[in-house]
């Protein structure tokens, strides 16, 4: 379910929902002329058929666009959830019971509803599943100890106020991130150095090492646990967001080449213009700022915004420094205004 959701924002379907809403207005001011006509003509049966031919067909032609973004969240979503490393069946799975629901309420009516019907859309996602590599055959990307590791970070967190009270699952991290909290971060570098290598070498754990000596000035510390992160998990924007903070930390005022080649990849990961953003900041950068606060508003559908702050950039882009970046940017906003 997550994934079809997540599929729809991804698609900006609500967007082009209302893009599509405004084209058959056009529609619904024709019909209205016409039904003034009639009644001026006192054709009091013709304007009431106009009324209500108008409205279905404005209805069907909504409809049919709902149904379209339905079916393409259902592909988008299999294809995602495959690609986590989840059984794509499972969507199916989902839909098996909706049809089951949905067969015997609203059969009749499948026309006039904006989900097809579970039985349409699972047969289809069976024939997409049926042509998928199972991603069970591979490893799991986070062994249980990393998972447990990640899940104990995420429920008790970096940020939180102190106070919390421990489960007994994260009781062995619990006192390291109260430590931390408080800004205690020699103390915290220290309970960590005392977990097992089992945790420490985990994924998660490389990720609290890096949070850790970035705030105790431990870069050398820093660099490795990145690079080590690099090496086994080379498509993950961890590193190399890392990367950035720990040039902010040493004052390194050249970005990190890894930063923008990530960008040109996949521009629309947040977390990476967010990156962007704070190392902007830090040396004063401004057309860098301008650049990412551009593509926040673009990936959060202020499409104005982005434009406002890609003229800004455009205005401070230093005539020495390549200028493809807001090529990529320019053409992002272009497309997203076909939409």
């Amino acid at each position: 379910v997550l994934a079809h959701e997540l599929a729809h924002l991804a698609q900006r379907h609500h967007y082009r929902g209302l893009k599509n809403s405004q084209r058959l207005s056009t529609g619904t001011l024709a019909t209205l002329a016409g039904v003034v006509a009639a009644i001026a003509t006192r054709q009091g049966q013709a304007a009431q058929s106009l009324i209500m031919g108008g409205q279905a067909a404005n209805a069907t032609a909504a409809l049919a666009y709902s149904r379209d973004y339905e079916r393409e969240a259902d592909r988008i979503g299999v294809t995602a959830l495959a690609g986590a490393g989840y059984p794509p069946e499972a969507m199916a799975s989902v839909l098996h019971i909706l049809a089951e629901k949905q067969t015997q309420t609203t059969q009749d009516l499948a026309f006039l509803s904006t989900h097809p019907l579970g039985i349409e859309r699972q047969s289809d996602l069976d024939a997409r599943v049926a042509q998928m590599q199972d991603p069970r055959d591979g490893q799991p990307v986070l062994s249980p100890t990393d998972f447990q590791l990640f899940r104990c970070i995420q429920t008790e967190g970096l940020e939180f106020p102190t106070g919390k009270q421990a489960t007994q699952s994260c009781s062995e991290i619990h006192a390291l991130l109260a430590d931390y909290r408080s800004e205690r971060y020699e103390q915290a570098l220290n309970q960590f150095d005392q977990l097992p290598d089992a945790v420490r070498q985990t994924f998660s754990g490389l990720d609290l090492e890096i949070a850790l000596t970035l705030q105790t000035g431990d870069f050398d510390r820093s660099r490795e646990a990145i690079q080590t992160i690099a090496l086994f998990f080379p498509s993950w924007v961890q590193p190399t967001i890392a990367a950035v903070d720990l040039a902010i930390a040493e004052a390194d005022a050249k970005l990190p080449r890894a930063l923008r080649e990530q960008l040109v990849q996949r521009p629309e990961r947040l977390d990476l213009w967010r990156a962007l953003a704070r190392f902007a900041q830090a040396f004063k950068q401004d057309h860098l700022l301008f650049e990412a606060r551009s593509w926040d508003a673009l990936l959060h559908g202020k499409l104005e915004a982005a434009k406002m702050q890609m003229v800004r950039a455009q205005e401070v882009w230093p005539k020495t420094v390549d200028s493809r970046p807001l090529d990529l940017l320019k053409d992002a906003i272009k497309q997203t205004e076909t939409l």
